[in-house]
């Protein structure tokens, strides 16, 4: 879907977010890329991070949304990522929420904001 024809209405909120690339095996830790957000909505996020993801990679996502204790738990599936202006980070992506998860939590709290 092009980001001109959005399904969700889109919510500028800044969140920090936990991505995980590799998940930790034989007592290595996992490859955390933490990074915050642009915008999200119903259905997905963007988020601003310091490397490049592969399009369709389905990723574990953590979200601390602001006044929320707990931290969310999410998958979602890497729809697009380019460089963007931010010199600190460098690239955006954008991720479609799959159906597992806070997926139901994460939608109750947008539904009121």
């Amino acid at each position: 879907m092009s980001e001109n024809h959005r399904e969700h209405i889109r919510v500028h909120l800044n969140c920090r977010v936990f991505i995980e690339l590799a998940a930790a095996v034989g007592g290595e830790p996992a490859d955390i890329a933490q990074c915050k957000t642009l915008d999200v909505s119903f259905g997905g996020l963007k988020v601003s991070l310091g490397r490049e993801l592969t399009a369709g990679a389905l990723l574990q996502i953590g979200v601390e949304l602001p006044g929320l204790e707990d931290t969310l738990y999410l998958t979602g599936e890497v729809k697009w990522c380019r460089p963007n202006n931010d010199p600190e980070t460098g690239w955006a992506a954008g991720f479609e929420l799959l159906n597992s998860g806070d997926i139901d939590k994460w939608r109750d709290l947008l539904e009121h904001v």
